[in-house]
């Protein structure tokens, strides 16, 4: 069904790789750190931004991203003259997705997508098992993150998400 009509679908579903990713280190002058809760309203703005969200109050969203940040892996990359504000972020939900990637307009190209992606993805591993299969969805059209996500060995899927968001059960309890 999602070859014949793959267009019809908001976003892209993508499944992490089985294998350890290789470490990269963060470059001189930043820090990879755990997001706050501090940090979840000018997450929620940003995502509301990314998503275009019609009619939806940041009020809603920010209890859920304050619950991915409060109970599961999520990270930062701040810079070391301003450590307590992100520069690129990513959070996990519950069932093993990742998500809200966002690295700030002058930060990037630099490879902080890649390093939060590698890092969330080894840690999730390293508590939960090589089988766990950590999923994303990238949005149609951001080809900077569909193209990120293909360059790290994650497999394009169809979109089901009966079939995708219930496999990892450990980190919807967390």
């Amino acid at each position: 069904m999602y070859a014949e009509d793959h267009d019809r679908f908001y976003h892209n579903m993508f499944i992490a790789p089985t294998s350890t990713p290789e470490e990269i280190t963060v470059p001189q002058g930043y820090i990879l750190g755990p997001l706050l809760e501090d940090h979840a309203e000018c997450i929620t703005i940003q995502w509301i931004l990314d998503i275009d969200f019609k009619n939806v109050k940041e009020s809603s969203l920010v209890p859920i991203v304050m619950d991915n940040i409060t109970r599961r892996p999520c990270f930062g990359i701040f810079t070391e003259s301003n450590p307590k504000t992100p520069i690129a972020w990513l959070c996990v939900y519950s069932g093993g997705a990742v998500g809200l990637l966002h690295v700030k307009e002058g930060h990037r190209g630099r490879g902080f997508a890649r390093i939060l992606i590698r890092h969330t993805l080894k840690v999730i591993q390293n508590t939960h098992g090589m089988e766990c299969r950590v999923h994303a969805c990238v949005k149609k059209g951001n080809t900077a993150s569909l193209n990120l996500f293909l360059s790290e060995g994650w497999e394009l899927q169809p979109f089901n998400n009966k079939k995708i968001f219930f496999r990892n059960p450990g980190l919807s309890q967390q």
